[in-house]
């Protein structure tokens, strides 16, 4: 996994805010979205993969999830599929052309398909929440100097990511490409009919501050020099105080399906002085949340952890912060004076340990000063209220969307916690990869609870090639359903466990390696699907299988998203019927974020996540044999 540890230390010897320059605002729409020049060492293009040994992958892929008439059917269809007769090389010398012509053949398609064209609602889908540790403020001017100091800190990140001197990330001593660290601030998901667009400024000199569902533009700039933590902390105050009266949930349409929002987004941006608004929260460095406080009830029947995390991702529900959302912003950050921090990223633009890396700084900014007094200043910037004019039809979309964005908050089911038994230094004692490790205890506890395999995705970082996303980790294997299979028999010869944990570990670390070199299997059928639908060529019948229709419904959605502090990524499943499951590995702990829909009668995230604690501790016992 990527490693941030040089990138932080860069940024601790930072100047403040006040060493920043601006530059006014210019939006642009492109691939890259970001002039910046991130990169001291050069990065290779991400590679095609031989198709044959793809196709032999493929099938190795495809064992543990079909039975034998099925398999022996998808093995003829692959095997003409790559045949002289076949469709495949035809479409594999159009993408090894397309290769030549651009400088990543994929991410332009994937971006499209993947994000700016997928019509379901952002808000737990595709744009993942961070819960952090929970403060405690002791009265609202704590609250309001820990604001000031969060702003701050981002602000003191960014101008380290404009000013060229962030060191190159490594692995190994294969450079990492920082493109994605310029793609995080200053970019907005733009809704349009079929296909969004994606816009960003390399110099925002505002940020947007949404208090009671009402809209502020921040300046970070008077008498232009950078705002003082002093001035931002008088504006905060003077935010919260201006808006003790609840504004419309304008936010809540940005929750809502995405051709729908479209839609609305129109008729809302042609309404008096509505574009100019528009145009200033999309041109704005982020977005930060001041929630209300949730009710005691809402802690009923869930940890504080799995609360918040759907506060992050949706509000949790339109009577209390669902409609304080810009969710179009790539970077919303969400803090309540009942002491919640946490953060939503829009997915488009770049993965999440880029974000992560952010999160951390920041947050550290704010914590480490804690004890020291944050003055108010006398001489402070007021925000400007950004007041939209509606008409019928907003406001009957503002009611369709409440009950659109309530009924999905509702349906999701989250179960965070902190595994404290063991972390990463134990399972390295036991000469494990930890990642391996806690995605084989996965398979365990799917296995355990559905009695059958999971088609199971986990996320691979390609920043070792330019411009590039993700490829996915195919984690089931012959191994890994062998192993879960004997773990959750009557079997009591611990050596013949242990035995089928490193096969079944061993698999999972080829996968993975392979997948991180750009040699795995999802990306490169899904460039040769993308060429025949761009193409205009009859889907050949690869894509209509069975082994691909059902190895690519992902019922385990699984990433490690590191964070230094006890922070943690969630999201929702991927299928209606399926698991979602986000983790921090540390050295003494694992934090956990596991999800799947309330109205599924196939999933539990309760049993996944107590199953889940059982694996990885019957895990250590056979591992410590």
């Amino acid at each position: 996994m990527q490693k941030f540890s040089s990138v932080l230390s860069n940024f601790n010897k930072l100047p403040i805010i006040r060493g920043l320059k601006f530059k006014p605002p210019k939006m642009q729409q492109a691939l890259s979205i970001t002039s910046l020049q991130l990169n001291q060492f050069s990065i290779p293009r991400q590679p095609v993969p031989d198709m044959k040994k793809t196709a032999e992958k493929y099938l190795i892929s495809l064992k543990p999830l079909l039975n034998e008439e099925e398999f022996s059917n998808t093995e003829k269809i692959v095997n003409h599929f790559i045949s002289e007769n076949g469709p495949g090389p035809i479409l594999y010398k159009k993408l090894q052309e397309r290769y030549d012509k651009t400088e990543n053949w994929m991410n332009k398609w994937w971006l499209r398909e993947a994000y700016l064209g997928y019509r379901t609602p952002v808000i737990v889908h595709s744009s993942p929440g961070i819960i952090s540790p929970q403060q405690n403020f002791q009265n609202l001017d704590e609250m309001h100097s820990f604001v000031a100091r969060l702003i701050e800190g981002v602000c003191k990140y960014d101008a380290m990511v404009k000013s060229g001197k962030i060191k190159q990330e490594m692995v190994r001593n294969e450079p990492l490409d920082m493109l994605p660290y310029g793609m995080i601030l200053g970019t907005h998901r733009q809704p349009n009919r079929k296909v969004d667009n994606l816009l960003h400024t390399d110099f925002a000199n505002h940020i947007i501050i949404i208090s009671n569902n009402r809209i502020f533009k921040v300046n970070l700039l008077h008498c232009n020099k950078p705002l003082t933590e002093n001035q931002l902390k008088s504006s905060i105050k003077d935010i919260v105080n201006r808006s003790n009266v609840p504004g419309k949930p304008i936010g809540i349409l940005t929750g809502n399906d995405r051709d729908t929002w479209a839609e609305n987004h129109e008729i809302l941006k042609e309404i008096g002085s509505n574009g100019k608004i528009l145009k200033d929260i999309e041109s704005s460095l982020f977005v930060l949340c001041l929630d209300k406080q949730l009710p005691n009830d809402a802690f009923k029947t869930k940890n504080n952890e799995s609360v918040r995390s759907v506060q992050s991702m949706t509000g949790y529900s339109s009577s209390t912060n669902s409609g304080n959302r810009w969710h179009d912003k790539t970077l919303q950050y969400i803090i309540s004076c009942d002491g919640f921090v946490g953060l939503e990223y829009e997915h488009s633009p770049c993965e999440g340990g880029p974000v992560a890396v952010l999160h951390d700084f920041a947050l550290n900014n704010a914590t480490s000063k804690m004890n020291i007094e944050c003055e108010e200043a006398k001489d402070f910037p007021q925000a400007e209220e950004l007041n939209f004019e509606l008409n019928d039809k907003i406001e009957k979309a503002i009611k369709e969307a409440t009950i659109a964005v309530d009924k999905t908050s509702a349906n999701t089911d989250m179960e965070c916690f902190t595994f404290k038994d063991f972390g990463t230094d134990v399972i390295k004692k036991c000469k494990f990869s930890p990642d391996s490790f806690i995605q084989i205890a996965m398979q365990v506890t799917f296995y355990k609870l559905q009695k059958k395999p999971p088609a199971h995705y986990e996320s691979a970082g390609l920043r070792r090639f330019i411009n590039a996303r993700t490829e996915c980790i195919r984690s089931t294997s012959c191994e890994s359903v062998e192993f879960a299979k004997l773990v959750n028999s009557n079997c009591d010869n611990i050596s013949e466990k242990k035995k089928a944990l490193i096969n079944a570990i061993n698999m999972h670390k080829k996968t993975a390696g392979e997948a991180a070199m750009g040699e795995g299997v999802d990306r490169f059928f899904f460039g040769l699907k993308m060429i025949a639908n761009d193409e205009k060529m009859e889907m050949p019948e690869f894509f209509k299988d069975i082994g691909w229709t059902r190895s690519t419904s992902f019922t385990l959605t699984s990433s490690q998203v590191p964070f230094k502090s006890a922070s943690v990524m969630c999201y929702g499943p991927v299928t209606p019927n399926g698991y979602g499951c986000c983790y921090n590995p540390r050295k003494d702990d694992i934090l956990f974020a596991c999800s799947s829909m309330n109205d599924s009668p196939e999933t539990c995230t309760k049993s996944f996540a107590e199953t889940l604690q059982d694996s990885l501790r019957l895990m250590k016992k056979i591992a410590q044999e």
